[in-house]
């Protein structure tokens, strides 16, 4: 399924991903990934790469005194709400996530589970 990009008609569609949360929290498009973070009670699939030099953000740490996630590469802190603001849209429906990435046109994705290091609940209460 395929879906028309809301505010400008002259792009292309995007398609629309279903897969199962719980098997599948990494995925690859291309030269992108992304991976799904649990933040404030809410699911977010956002961009792994870090902005600094696209170190892997699902391998850094949370930081709670920052809001942060801490990028493994070269310690660049990048926030929670920025990732918030660039997330992909995602919707949960029974135990199916669904979302729209931009610009997947053809090129197929891949999911994966991967062990996700970033935890704010193991970060902000020492756990």
């Amino acid at each position: 399924m395929r879906v028309q990009h809301l505010f400008n008609r002259r792009l292309s569609k995007m398609p629309v991903i279903k897969f199962d949360p719980h098997q599948s929290n990494f995925m690859i498009h291309g030269d992108r990934r992304f991976f799904l973070i649990s933040l404030y009670n809410s699911t977010f699939l956002v961009r792994d790469n870090c902005p600094h030099r696209g170190g892997p953000l699902h391998l850094g740490y949370f930081n709670c005194q920052n809001n942060a996630i801490v990028c493994p590469w070269h310690n660049s802190a990048v926030s929670v709400h920025r990732l918030q603001q660039l997330a992909m849209p995602l919707v949960w429906r029974n135990d199916v996530a669904i979302a729209v990435i931009p610009g997947a046109e053809s090129t197929p994705i891949a999911f994966k589970h991967r062990y996700i290091m970033v935890d704010p609940e193991i970060g902000c209460n020492g756990g």
